[in-house]
């Protein structure tokens, strides 16, 4: 686990920026009280130097800055983990080490972390029994913070109360927006086939899929053959590539459309160009230019860090500022970290790069959003079918 940290003096320079805090071998218990006026906030990322992870950890640094390294009367430090294991078969180990660093930080006072799902399994339970607030930027499994399996999302919550909250949709919202993707570029009632990988939440989203489908979005298929459109679920974006691969031989006027976790990964870069023609790229974060505000963050960021921000940096910024405004509202209380959960879950409904969205005393986001484009050219997908619509909620 690697600890990635800089100056506040050093980003402001430029417009703004950022310094590492250390804590006490001693874990954080229930919540608990911060002594003195500055709080640091963690994000746990996986290789926060490259990809989306790089550009959510500078979103959420930018957002710093452009608030002055505060938020109301205290001073923000900022920290940045990665959640990598030395063993890549093992990377549920990485992230808990670093949920474990972050819980030893006496002045810690809320964590941006789980990026996907599989590591959110591993790191909510610690930050629940520890009492620290943990926003996702994007692991969407429905039983972090509802009823999806046996016992959930109890045993993520030791504590008997949520402390993880969500800035993206959940994996039912995912399902609709891919089932919209494929019925807007295969046409009404499309034949529409289902590959998955193994796991808990591709069964979830494969699952909720059928059932859209099978509900009025078209009609199931079990041969990638015969089908109009293709959905891929899960997280492996070589399997992902390959399969697309498969399909364009197999159907070559077949719709391939990929989810979230595969596109947060880089699988446009591993498509071959047959399936690169067909693919459509569904995404939790927003389609890069496509309002004015992420126009005007968009060219902040150049201006800060010298590069053209991807499109998850937006994601980053979001839960960060949403972060730092519940730190505001709790005010004096600040230094209590139950009162800065009690303020993100109680907050009112915003408006940002994400559209307008609130958090629900369960962690889960309302109004989520989702774009799809084509990969072939990045041109936005514009769904014909109103009841799954790419923003369109559970």
């Amino acid at each position: 686990m690697r600890l990635r940290a800089t100056t506040l003096a050093a980003v402001l320079l430029a417009a703004g920026a950022l310094a590492a805090g250390c804590g006490s071998e001693a874990g954080i218990v229930r919540g608990g009280t911060i002594i003195g006026g500055t709080l640091t906030v963690y994000s746990l990322m996986p290789d926060p130097e490259h990809g989306a992870a790089r550009d959510i950890v500078d979103g959420e640094k930018l957002a710093l800055a452009q608030a002055g390294g505060k938020a109301g009367a205290f001073k923000i430090t900022f920290a940045s983990l990665d959640e990598r294991s030395d063993d890549p078969a093992e990377r549920t180990a990485g992230a808990a080490a670093a949920a474990r660093d972050a819980i030893t930080d006496a002045q810690v006072v809320a964590v941006v972390d789980a990026l996907d799902s599989e590591t959110a399994m591993s790191t909510v339970p610690l930050f629940n029994a520890a009492g620290i607030l943990q926003v996702s930027p994007g692991a969407g499994y429905r039983g972090l913070t509802s009823r999806a399996g046996p016992g959930e999302p109890e045993r993520y919550q030791p504590a008997a109360r949520p402390v993880f909250a969500r800035v993206v949709g959940d994996d039912r919202a995912q399902a609709a927006a891919l089932v919209a993707a494929a019925v807007a570029e295969a046409g009404p009632r499309p034949a529409i086939a289902v590959e998955q990988e193994p796991g808990a939440e591709a069964d979830d989203i494969a699952g909720a899929v059928r059932g859209l489908v099978r509900a009025g979005g078209g009609r199931l298929v079990g041969d990638t053959a015969r089908a109009d459109a293709v959905i891929y679920v899960g997280d492996d974006p070589a399997n992902a590539a390959g399969v697309a691969e498969g399909v364009a031989r197999e159907a070559p006027d077949a719709a391939i459309v990929l989810g979230d976790e595969v596109v947060r990964a880089g699988v446009a870069d591993q498509l071959a160009p047959a399936a690169r023609r067909r693919a459509v790229l569904v995404s939790r974060a927003p389609r890069p230019g496509s309002t004015p505000e992420l126009r005007a963050f968009e060219a902040s960021f150049r201006r800060l860090y010298g590069r053209d921000p991807g499109p998850y940096a937006a994601v980053g910024y979001e839960a960060m500022r949403a972060v730092l405004e519940a730190i505001r509202r709790a005010g004096p209380d600040a230094t209590k970290r139950q009162a800065v959960i009690d303020q993100f879950f109680r907050g009112p409904e915003r408006d940002g790069l994400l559209g307008r969205w609130r958090i629900e005393p369960t962690g889960v986001r309302t109004n989520p959003s989702f774009s799809a484009v084509r990969a072939s050219d990045g041109a936005p997908v514009r769904s014909r079918a109103p009841i799954l619509a790419l923003n369109g909620g559970d």
